[in-house]
C-alpha cells in the first residue's frame, strides 16, 4: 500500500512508521492488524498510522525518546536493521538493531572505534545512547550520517575514496595498541578467514557432501591463497584498526565533499593490504592509487612488505568471502552451488 509523505502525520502519544521503498517512493509495509517488527497499524481518513508496539518502540520508550516519524531503512530478521528516528525535539538519529550473533563485548569494540573517530572530528555513526537488549537482540541509538554513497565511481572518484581511506587510517593509527583485537576476530593473513569462529574444515566437509568437485576446488583455493601469503612473508605484516568494509556504499558525500563514513560492523585489527582488499580496490584501481598518494602526504607510506602483500591479501579476502558463504550454507543446510562456483572463480584458483 503506497502513500505519500504528507499522509504520515504524528498523533498525540504515537509515532508513525515510514518505510523507504524503491525509486524514492514512500511505502508503508504491513497491514491491519500487525506489520513487520511489531508495528501495529490502522487505516483512517486516508492515512495509515502505525503505533510503535514492537521491539523498536519498546527500545525507544526505554531510552525516553518519543519519536515523531520513524523511517525504516532495513529490517530483515536475524540481520542488522536500522530506522531513522525523527524525534519530537527535532533531532535525527538512527536506531540500529545488531545481528543475532552480536555480543556486548563485540559491540563495545565497535563503539570504541566510533567514539575515537568522532573525537577526531569524523562524522560516523557513534553511539548516542546506551546498548539496550530486547528479545535477545541488541539495539543502540547512533548518530545520523548525512549524504549519500556514490556508485559507479569514475577514476577520480576512486582516487578520492582512496585518499579518504588513508586519512581514516592515520586517524586510527595507534588505537589498536590500546584496544587490541576485536573479540572473535583475527587478521586476515593469520587464518583462512578473519572470523575466528568459522570452522573451515567443517565448511569444506559440508560442501563435499553437496559437491565433491567444488569442495576440491575450495581446498585448492585455500592452499594457494595461504602459499601466496607465505611467499611474501605476510606473517610479519603490521596490523592496525581497519574499517572492515570501506566499499563505495559505506562512504557518504554531499556536494562533492565527504559527509561521513558508515557501517563499522566489521572493524578489527588487520593489515592495510587486507583493508584495500575489503574495500574492493581490485575492482576500483584508483582507490589504491589514491590511498598510496594520501599515505605519502601523511608520512606513513606502505612498506615494501605491504606493497608485496596487496595481491596475496586480495586472494585471501576472496577465500574469506567463500568461507563465510559456506559457513552460512552449513548453518542453513542450503548450498547455492552456482553462487559458490562464482565465488570460487574469483579466488584465482583454477578449477580441478
Amino acid at each position: 500500500m503506497g502513500i505519500g509523505a504528507a499522509d504520515l502525520v504524528a498523533g498525540e502519544g504515537r509515532g508513525f512508521l515510514r518505510c523507504a521503498g524503491r525509486a524514492g517512493k514512500v511505502v508503508v509495509f504491513g497491514g491491519c492488524p500487525e506489520g513487520p517488527a511489531g508495528w501495529r497499524g490502522r487505516i483512517g481518513a486516508g492515512r495509515f498510522a502505525l503505533m510503535l508496539t514492537g521491539p523498536p518502540g519498546r527500545v525507544l520508550e526505554v531510552l525516553g525518546l518519543p519519536p515523531r516519524v520513524v523511517t525504516c531503512f532495513k529490517d530483515v530478521p536475524g540481520q542488522n536493521a536500522s530506522w531513522l528516528v525523527e524525534a519530537r525535539d527535532g533531532r535525527r538519529l538512527v536506531l540500529r538493531r545488531y545481528h543475532a550473533g552480536a555480543a556486548r563485548e563485540d559491540l563495545g569494540y565497535e563503539h570504541a572505534v566510533l567514539r575515537h573517530l568522532a573525537a577526531a572530528g569524523w562524522v560516523v555513526p557513534e553511539p548516542a545512547g546506551v546498548l539496550v537488549q530486547d528479545a535477545g537482540l541488541w539495539y543502540c541509538l547512533t548518530r545520523y550520517v548525512p549524504g549519500r554513497a556514490v556508485g559507479a565511481q569514475t577514476p577520480a572518484q576512486q582516487r578520492r575514496r582512496g585518499r579518504e581511506l588513508a586519512r581514516l587510517h592515520v586517524a586510527l593509527r595507534g588505537l589498536g595498541e590500546r584496544i587490541g583485537q576485536r573479540p572473535g576476530w583475527r587478521a586476515g593473513h593469520l587464518g583462512v578467514t578473519a572470523h575466528a569462529r568459522i570452522d573451515w574444515e567443517a565448511c569444506a566437509g559440508g560442501l563435499e557432501q553437496a559437491s565433491p568437485r567444488l569442495a576440491a576446488w575450495a581446498r585448492a583455493a585455500v592452499a594457494q591463497a595461504r602459499d601466496a601469503l607465505a611467499g611474501v612473508g605476510a606473517g610479519e605484516l603490521p596490523v592496525t584498526v581497519v574499517h572492515g568494509d570501506f566499499a563505495w556504499w559505506n562512504v557518504h558525500y554531499a556536494r562533492g565533499r565527504l559527509a561521513g563514513v558508515i557501517d563499522f560492523g566489521l572493524t578489527h585489527l588487520d593489515s592495510r593490504p587486507y583493508e584495500l582488499a575489503i574495500a574492493r580496490a581490485r575492482r576500483s584501481p584508483g582507490v589504491t592509487k589514491g590511498y598510496r598518494a594520501g599515505l605519502a602526504r601523511q608520512g606513513w607510506p606502505l612498506s615494501d612488505l605491504e606493497e608485496a602483500a596487496i595481491e596475496p591479501a586480495d586472494r585471501a579476502f576472496r577465500v574469506d568471502m567463500l568461507a563465510w558463504h559456506l559457513d552460512q550454507a552449513r548453518i542453513t543446510g542450503t548450498y547455492d552451488l552456482p553462487a559458490i562456483e562464482r565465488k570460487l572463480t574469483r579466488t584465482g584458483a583454477a578449477p580441478p
